[in-house]
This record gives structure tokens, C-alpha cells and sequence, in this order.
């Protein structure tokens, strides 16, 4: 799926139904007549509805029907998918990650998705053997192998250690030494395939905007390689100095993930501990109302959330501004206010003054969870760029 695609989202105008499903055909609730999904759509459904002001009611409805038939009229190939359909709206993602089932009304509901884009962040692997290197990019569940990069040379000019015969002592130690000379010949082309390939690596991960990505191969060729990139990218680059010949693109992907896992927990744990640290610096705001606050006057360069942020928010229907109070009258301009969840209104504010989002979980969410669930760095902060903040991973051969 193109990412350009997601860029545009937050711009749909309402109304939009968003369904986020898990259509997944392994999933044994999937496995029935009707499916299991088409169950749970026609349940929310009518749940949501009830919810629905009567006035857009018939809008809904219409556009719940619009959801029903098109699940109905295919057979997903996908794990999840997440549709958005509206009057001037329809935009469906087949996704091969697991979702949560998820139905909302009004703007587009785009927290889960920023949580799969940012927890399913396009990495890579680069997989060094004797044929060469080979690249793979991981982006929302799927692996994509690269072009190449062969270690060859033509061989046709040099000497040949067998062309000498053994006719003398003399002769044949000769022939020894010409069978050295190939072997330290072949050596040093492959020296000069490393220092090659640790200058294509970083233009290859910076093209694609991948982070991390993973070196594996002999313990020293990865550790010449890891020595010759240069410093800022090799705090970009997990190690793991394990042979893995001729392995496919889905093996490797399944051998990765894990590790793929732990780096990420281990960043965002680093960023959390980092943003927390920063409060009171003049560098960063922690919690719900400093963040809103600083976001809605242009003041916010970097959203830091836990993953499951809930609630919902006051906000003027004249001239915008929000907080969360339960006054029903707006304390900028008088004028009334309605209700939004921070479900949808967190990444809508971040499109809106191009501030880039970081979802955290685990460990890391569960802290930032005891702070308010949300943070932000500021602008006129200096902070290091994402692939600066963590030293080298080197992972053990086990």
C-alpha cells in the first residue's frame, strides 16, 4: 500500500463511517456462515446507530449498508481491513497485521491506524552470504526483497595455479604459491565488497526511510561492515552475526520479527524516559491539557501517546479551540461547544500542524499511561533525530 495514501486520510470529509476488521480467515470466529466479521458489523452497527442524531441517521444507515454488501460480495485475501465509506468517501486498506474491530461515525477514526503505522514502521534486513548481500523491507505485516547487490568478478585474466604441473619439488612449491596468491586475491575483492556494500546500505535504509535495519552474516564480515558505516547510521543497525543461506522471503520475516520487537520496545522506552525526564526543561509538556494547549497554538513539533489513548475533548463549533471542561460554552469566544474523542481529534490536529507522531507500548505506555498517556516535544526544543537515540544493538547467534 502506497504511504502517500495514508497522508490524505485525515483529510476525508465527514461523514465517514471508519471499520477497522479483522477479516483474517484463520481466525476460527471467520470460519462461519455468515462470517464472523459480517456478525460483528451488523451487532456495532446497530448499537452505533442508536447513538447517531437523528438527522444523520439515514446517512449511516446508507452508508453501513455500502460496508455490508461490498464484505459481502468478496472473499478477503487479507488479515484486516480498514474501510472508510462516506457520501464523498470510499477508501479501503487491506492490511496483513492484526486490527482491532473498531466502528465509528463522523470524522475519520484514524488512532488505530497511526498506531499500525508507526508500530509497523518500513525496516529492513540486509542478509549477507557467499553470492552477496540480499535486501528486505518490512512494511504493515508484508516483506519486500530488493535488487542484489552480487559479490562476482571475472577471474578469465588471472593465473591459474593448476596450468603449473608438477614436474619438480621446485615446480610444485611454485604451484603452492600461486594457489596463495588467488586465495589473498579473492580476499581482498571481498574486502572491497564490504566497503562497497557499508556505503550502499545507509543510501539504501535512507531512501526507503527504514529504521532499523538488520546486518546478518558471518561475526566478521557484519562487524567490518558495522565499522565502516558511518557513526550516525550505526546507531541505526542491530547486528546479528548468524549465517542464514539461501532463506526465503517469508522465513526471514518470521525469524526477524522478534527482533524487530525487541528493538522497538527498547526505543520507545528510551523516548518515554527521555520526554519525562525533559518536563520543566522548556523543552517538552506532559499530559493532556499542556499538550492540547501547545498543539492548537503551533507550539508542538513531536506528539509522544500511549497507545489506547481515551477520552474526548470540548470544542467550540465557532472558532475551535478545545480543552477538556465540561462547560458547554466555549471560554474564548462564548459560542457552544461539542464533544470530540481524542480518538479522532489527536491525529486530525496533527495532520493539521504537521507534527509527526510517536505510539508507544508496553512498558513504555504503561508509563507514559501514569502521566496522562500523552506528551510532546516542543519546538523550540533541540532533540535528536529518531534513528540517533539508540546505541548499536548486537544480537548473539543463538
Amino acid at each position: 500500500m502506497p504511504r502517500f495514501k495514508f497522508a490524505r486520510l485525515p483529510h476525508l470529509p465527514p461523514p465517514v463511517l471508519t471499520a477497522y476488521l479483522d477479516v483474517n480467515p484463520g481466525n476460527p470466529r471467520n470460519q462461519s456462515t455468515p462470517r464472523g466479521y459480517l456478525k460483528w458489523l451488523k451487532a456495532s452497527g446497530q448499537r452505533l446507530g442508536r447513538e447517531v442524531p437523528s438527522e444523520g441517521r439515514p446517512t449511516f444507515r446508507a452508508q453501513l449498508r455500502r460496508i455490508t454488501r461490498h464484505l459481502e460480495g468478496m472473499r478477503p485475501r487479507s488479515r484486516a481491513l480498514v474501510l472508510f465509506s462516506g457520501p464523498e468517501v470510499w477508501e479501503e486498506i487491506p492490511l496483513q497485521v492484526e486490527v482491532t474491530d473498531e466502528l465509528h461515525w463522523g470524522n475519520p477514526s484514524l488512532q488505530q491506524m497511526a498506531w499500525l503505522l508507526d508500530e509497523h514502521r518500513p525496516r529492513g534486513a540486509v542478509v549477507l552470504d557467499g553470492n552477496g548481500a540480499r535486501f528486505f523491507r518490512f512494511y504493515l505485516g508484508a516483506v519486500t526483497e530488493d535488487p542484489p547487490y552480487r559479490f562476482s568478478f571475472d577471474i578469465s585474466s588471472w593465473r591459474k595455479p593448476y596450468l603449473v604441473g608438477p614436474s619438480t619439488s621446485r615446480v610444485s612449491k611454485q604451484s603452492g604459491i600461486e594457489r596463495d596468491r588467488v586465495s589473498a586475491r579473492v580476499a581482498q575483492r571481498r574486502k572491497h565488497f564490504l566497503t562497497e556494500l557499508s556505503q550502499r546500505i545507509p543510501g539504501w535504509a535512507k531512501d526507503a526511510d527504514l529504521s532499523p535495519v538488520i546486518l546478518i552474516g558471518g561475526g566478521s564480515e557484519v562487524d567490518t561492515i558495522r565499522s565502516s558505516v558511518p557513526g550516525e547510521f550505526r546507531r541505526n543497525l542491530v547486528v546479528l552475526p548468524k549465517a542464514l543461506p539461501q532463506i526465503s522471503s517469508a522465513a526471514i520475516s518470521k525469524r526477524l520479527q522478534p527482533i524487530l520487537e525487541e528493538w522497538e520496545r527498547e526505543y520507545e522506552k528510551k523516548v518515554v524516559n527521555e520526554i519525562v525526564s525533559s518536563e520543566g526543561s522548556g523543552q517538552a509538556v506532559i499530559g493532556l491539557d499542556e499538550t492540547l494547549d501547545r498543539l492548537q497554538r503551533g507550539l508542538v513539533r513531536e506528539l509522544v501517546i500511549s497507545r489506547g489513548l481515551n477520552g474526548s475533548v470540548e470544542r467550540c463549533t465557532k472558532c475551535g479551540w478545545m480543552e477538556k471542561s465540561a462547560s458547554s460554552t466555549c471560554p474564548v469566544c462564548g459560542s457552544r461547544r461539542e464533544t470530540r474523542t481524542l480518538r479522532t481529534l489527536i491525529p486530525e490536529l496533527a495532520a493539521q500542524h504537521s507534527v509527526a507522531m510517536e505510539v508507544v507500548a508496553g512498558p513504555a505506555a504503561k508509563k507514559l499511561s501514569s502521566v496522562g498517556g500523552i506528551a510532546a516535544w516542543l519546538r523550540t526544543a533541540r532533540r535528536r533525530p529518531r534513528d540517533k537515540v539508540n546505541a548499536p544493538l548486537i544480537l548473539s547467534a543463538g
